[in-house]
């Protein structure tokens, strides 16, 4: 058992208040997100901004077998998300998935850290994503 217990640092009505309320807002695009904006957002995000980059089940999305939308909405996802993964590899997001409904997941690019400039961070980016 952990002898310190975190909440009584806490006044008593900082227990209570839910963790919702400390993240940052997540951005939803109104339009589809192309791996070329991912990485603009990248560049100008703050640490703990969220994106979120793709709603349903990635898994089944990006397959040609399995996939619902046409092969070039298909091949977008696909894009995004490895560009997506490239940028968590390089320590620039932080990829989280959250359950909407069963087989539906939002998934969310979390900035990690800035960088000194986003020309730096678009210049990472660009390197091609495997």
């Amino acid at each position: 058992m952990n002898a310190f217990d975190p909440l009584s640092a806490l006044s008593p009505g900082e227990a209570s208040l839910p963790a919702a309320e400390f993240a940052a807002p997540l951005y939803v695009p109104a339009i589809p997100l192309t791996d070329s904006t991912l990485c603009d957002w990248i560049a100008t995000a703050l640490p703990g901004e969220r994106l979120q980059y793709h709603q349903g089940l990635l898994l089944l999305d990006r397959s040609a077998t399995t996939s619902p939308y046409p092969p070039k909405e298909r091949q977008r996802i696909h894009a995004v998300a490895k560009r997506a993964w490239l940028a968590c590899e390089l320590g620039l997001v932080h990829l989280v998935s959250q359950r909407v409904d069963p087989f539906v997941f939002r998934y969310l690019a979390v900035r990690s850290r800035m960088t000194p400039k986003a020309s730096d961070v678009r210049l990472q980016l660009r390197t091609p994503a495997h």
